[in-house]
């Protein structure tokens, strides 16, 4: 990325900012069906649920694509992290990602696909220069439509958290607020 362009990284705290919008577009390109909720359940967490944040990317003033998060007590969850097809490649992505961090004041912690194919060790690797360490705890994404199946998932962590001691109560929050599930 030239060292010219501005990323900056703004929260959406109103469930009808038109901006939204976009976010929606991004998210329905970016991930399958099964890996994302209905777009109509976005808005309503960012109009019912104080936990869960729509931050906006924008590369030099134009919107670049989208953070979705979840405040815990000990942590902060990334749930979803797409850059928008119009703005892909370049650097963005990093650069947005450690935006993104800079706002955090808690540990963060984000859901990875098994280290399987190219692609999947290319994203592991990725979130590793940016400082995340893979986690090797066997996690089960639960689906975010009823009747679909588990997904088999890795964890990564950044900053002051230690999965070896926590891995429970993480998957514990995850499971109970974003998956709307209990053990």
């Amino acid at each position: 990325m030239s060292s010219s362009a501005v990323i900056e990284c703004r929260m959406v705290k109103d469930f009808s900012d038109p901006l939204l919008d976009k976010v929606e577009k991004t998210y329905n390109d970016s991930f399958p069906e099964a890996e994302r909720r209905a777009f109509s359940l976005v808005r309503e967490l960012v109009k019912e649920e104080p936990r869960f944040t729509v931050y906006t990317l924008f590369k030099d003033g134009v919107y670049a694509g989208f953070i979705t998060a979840w405040r815990f007590t000990a942590f902060i969850y990334v749930e979803h992290f797409a850059i928008d097809a119009s703005a892909r490649n370049g650097g963005i992505g990093g650069e947005s990602m450690k935006q993104f961090m800079a706002l955090c004041d808690a540990p963060v912690v984000l859901e990875v696909e098994i280290p399987a194919d190219e692609m999947s060790k290319r994203r592991i690797g990725f979130y590793e220069r940016l400082g995340y360490v893979l986690d090797n705890h066997v996690y089960f994404q639960p689906p975010y439509r009823p009747g679909e199946s588990l997904l088999e998932m890795r964890l990564m962590t950044h900053g002051q958290i230690d999965l070896s001691k926590s891995f429970e109560d993480v998957k514990d929050n995850l499971y109970r607020h974003v998956y709307g599930v209990q053990e």
